[in-house]
C-alpha cells in the first residue's frame, strides 16, 4: 500500500516539472505596426521570441492573404543581475492581397506558437483619409481567354499614375503551368479614366500554356513611393511620437525632423484566369499555332543556273506570326535524286520590334547536281493552326523540274537507260516448247501429225541459233560498255574545271604553288592536269587519280583525293592549300627532272626508266 509520503513525493516532483519547464519555454508573440490599412499600404509586423528556441519559423501560412515583401532577422542577449536573457527577432513587411479583415495566423517556432493577428483592410486612400481618384493603380489585360495549348498569348500590364513615383519596381507576373517572358520595350501614353488624365506604362509579356485545363495568372506587384501631401511638413518630434504610438515601422527609415518624401505603397492588378484548349483531334504534327506563317523560296545565284558539279544555295525560310522562334519546326525536304545535298545548320530568332510576337527560321541547303538532264525537286509542305480562323492550313512551296547542263567543256549526255537485263539460263538451256514459243498465233493452233514429224528435225537447230544470238548478243554488250568507258575517261573534263595547256613543266608548277598558296583546289587541279600533259605528253592521265597512279606514291595519291574532296565540299569548307603544297612540291619537282634528263627523252614513257 502506498503511504501518503510517497504521493506527497510524487505531486512535489511534478509541479516542480511544470514550474522548470514553463520557466524555460520560449515566449513567442506577433507585433504588427497597425490595426488598419488600405489595400496599396504595406504592413510592418515582427515575430519576437524570448528564450531559448532553436529554428526557424515557418511564414508560409502568411501567403494565402499576404506577399511577404522582405524579411529580416536579428538577435539580442543581455545579462542582467547576473541572469542572462536571449530575444530573436524576425521583421516582415507584408502586402495584403485583398479588401476585408485579415487574419495573420499562428507562427509555429518548434513547439512554440504564436496568436493569430487580424487587421482590417480597406479600399485604397481610405485608411490615410484620402479622398477623389487615386494616385496609382494596375491593369491586366489578356488577348484571349480561351487559347489552345502552346499558344502564345499577348499579357499586358498597364500602370496608372498622376504623379510619377519614385523607386517604382514592377514584379513579374506568375503562372503555374505555363511560361510568361517580357518582349517588346515599355511603351509611355496618356489616358483619361473617369474624367482624369493619366500617364500611363505599359509592358507587354508571351504566355505559353504548356497544359489545357483552367490557367491562373498571377498579377504582378508594384512597389513605389508616391507624394504625401498629408506629410509634406512634420514635427521634428513627430517620429519619435509615432515610435511610441506604434508606429516605428511605418515606411523607410529616415532621420527625425527631415521631410519625410513620401508614401511607400503596393498595388497590384486583378489576376485572371483562362480556359486553355487541347490540341484540336486530327491537327498535324508539328502542332504550330500561330496568326500567320509564311513559306518563302529563294536561290543564289538568282536565277539558279544548274550545271553538273557546280552548287547551288537554295534558301528556304519561315516568317510566322503570333509564335516563337523556339516553336518553328523543322523542313521536310525530301529526297532529291541525281544531286548531292549539303543542308547548313537552321537559323531561328524572336522579332521584338512589331506589334505582335513573330519568329523567322531560315533553312539554307547547297544542291550540287550530278548528272545532266531532268532534276525534280519535290514538294515542301508546312502545316499548321490558324488560331484567328481556328481551322487547318498548309503552306506549300510547289514542285520544280529543272534541266541540268553538262560540265563546261564536257561530252557528257544525259544518262541513257541501261539496257534491258539478260536472261539467267545459259545458251544451252533446253529448248523452249512449241506451245510457249513467241509465235504467231498461227503457229499455237494444233500441228498435224505430219507436220509435226517433218519439223521436228528443226527445233534443235532453232535452238542452238537462238542461243548463240543471246551469247554473240553479250559477248556485243560487254565490249561496247568497256569502249564507251574507255571513250570517256580519255574525253572526260571534270566540272567547273579548266586545264591549262602550259608552255614548260617549270610554269606548270609555279600555277600549282600559286594555286594552292591561294586555297583555290579548282585552280591547283587544273594546274596539277596541265602539268601531267608536259610531264607525259604521249600519253597524259586523265585526272587527278591518273595522276597519283603514275606517281605511285600513296602520301601523295592522299594528298590529291584531298584536293578532289575540298572542290565538292559545301560551301565555306576550309581547305589547306599551304600543307598540300608542301606534299606536293618535292614529288612534282622530282618527277619533273626525271623527265628532262637525256636519256628519259630516248627512251618512251611506256618503259621503266633505269
Amino acid at each position: 500500500m502506498i503511504s501518503k509520503l510517497s504521493i506527497q513525493r510524487v505531486i512535489t516532483c511534478v509541479l516542480l516539472a511544470l514550474f522548470v519547464s514553463s520557466a524555460w519555454a520560449a515566449d513567442l508573440r506577433m507585433q504588427v505596426d497597425r490595426q488598419r490599412l488600405s489595400l496599396d499600404d504595406i504592413l510592418n509586423a515582427r515575430l519576437i521570441v524570448e528564450g531559448d528556441a532553436q529554428g526557424e519559423p515557418d511564414f508560409s501560412p502568411l501567403r494565402e492573404d499576404f506577399d511577404i515583401l522582405s524579411q529580416g532577422q536579428s538577435q539580442v542577449t543581455s545579462i542582467v543581475n547576473g541572469k542572462i536573457s536571449q530575444t530573436r527577432q524576425w521583421t516582415l513587411q507584408l502586402a495584403p492581397l485583398r479588401e476585408g479583415k485579415l487574419e495573420i495566423p499562428a507562427i509555429s517556432l518548434g513547439k512554440d506558437r504564436s496568436d493569430p493577428v487580424e487587421v482590417e483592410v480597406a479600399s485604397g486612400g481610405q485608411a490615410a483619409g484620402e479622398t477623389g481618384p487615386k494616385p496609382l493603380f494596375l491593369k491586366a489585360e489578356i488577348e484571349t481567354s480561351s487559347p489552345y495549348v502552346q499558344q502564345v498569348i499577348d499579357y499586358r500590364v498597364k500602370v496608372y499614375f498622376r504623379q510619377e513615383p519614385q523607386r517604382a519596381v514592377l514584379s513579374e507576373p506568375r503562372a503555374e503551368g505555363a511560361t510568361i517572358q517580357q518582349y517588346g520595350e515599355d511603351r509611355g501614353y496618356d489616358e483619361s479614366v473617369d474624367g482624369q488624365l493619366y500617364r500611363v506604362i505599359e509592358r507587354r509579356y508571351q504566355v505559353i500554356p504548356q497544359r489545357s485545363g483552367t490557367l491562373r495568372i498571377q498579377a504582378p506587384r508594384l512597389e513605389a513611393m508616391i507624394p504625401d501631401p498629408n506629410r509634406s511638413r512634420r514635427d521634428p518630434f513627430a517620429d519619435l511620437d509615432e515610435a511610441f504610438g506604434g508606429r516605428l515601422f511605418q515606411s523607410f527609415p529616415q532621420i527625425p525632423g527631415v521631410t519625410h518624401p513620401g508614401r511607400r505603397v503596393v498595388e497590384r492588378a486583378q489576376d485572371v484566369e483562362i480556359e486553355v484548349r487541347a490540341q484540336p483531334s486530327g491537327a498535324d504534327t508539328p502542332w504550330l499555332p500561330a496568326t500567320s506563317v509564311q513559306l518563302s523560296d529563294e536561290w543564289s545565284p538568282s536565277p539558279p543556273s544548274f550545271r553538273v558539279g557546280e552548287p547551288v544555295t537554295r534558301t528556304l525560310t519561315i516568317t510566322a506570326q503570333g509564335t516563337t522562334a523556339a516553336q518553328l519546326p523543322e523542313l521536310d525536304l525530301g529526297a532529291i535524286q541525281a544531286a548531292q545535298v549539303y543542308p547548313d545548320q537552321p537559323k531561328a530568332e524572336d522579332l521584338t520590334t512589331g506589334p505582335a510576337p513573330a519568329a523567322v527560321k531560315t533553312f539554307k541547303v547547297a544542291l550540287v547536281p550530278t548528272r545532266a538532264g531532268a532534276l525534280t525537286l519535290p514538294e515542301i509542305r508546312l502545316p499548321w493552326w490558324d488560331t484567328v480562323a481556328d481551322q487547318q492550313r498548309v503552306v506549300v512551296v510547289p514542285e520544280r523540274s529543272v534541266q541540268v547542263a553538262p560540265a563546261p567543256g564536257g561530252t557528257q549526255q544525259p544518262v541513257a537507260p541501261q539496257p534491258s537485263p539478260l536472261p539467267q539460263s545459259a545458251p544451252s538451256a533446253p529448248p523452249v516448247p512449241a506451245a510457249e514459243s513467241p509465235e504467231s498465233p498461227e503457229s499455237l493452233a494444233p500441228a498435224k501429225a505430219g507436220d509435226r514429224e517433218a519439223s521436228a528435225g528443226l527445233w534443235p537447230w532453232l535452238t542452238l541459233a537462238i542461243g548463240l544470238g543471246w551469247l554473240l548478243t553479250l559477248l556485243w554488250w560487254f565490249w561496247e560498255r568497256r569502249a564507251r568507258r574507255a571513250s570517256t575517261r580519255q574525253a572526260r573534263v571534270e566540272p567547273r574545271f579548266v586545264e591549262e595547256d602550259f608552255a614548260s613543266l617549270g610554269s606548270a608548277l609555279q600555277a600549282v604553288k600559286a594555286a594552292c598558296l591561294a586555297n583555290d583546289p579548282r585552280a591547283a587541279r587544273g594546274g596539277l592536269i596541265g602539268w601531267a600533259r608536259q610531264r607525259w605528253p604521249a600519253d597524259p592521265p586523265a585526272g587527278l587519280e591518273g595522276i597519283a597512279a603514275r606517281m605511285d606514291d600513296e602520301t601523295l595519291s592522299g594528298r590529291l583525293r584531298a584536293i578532289d574532296r575540298a572542290i565538292y565540299a559545301p560551301p565555306g569548307t576550309a581547305w589547306d592549300g599551304a600543307g598540300a603544297w608542301a606534299e606536293l612540291e618535292s614529288a612534282l619537282k622530282a618527277a619533273s627532272q626525271r623527265s628532262t634528263r637525256p636519256d628519259a627523252q630516248a627512251i618512251p614513257d611506256l618503259y621503266p626508266q633505269v
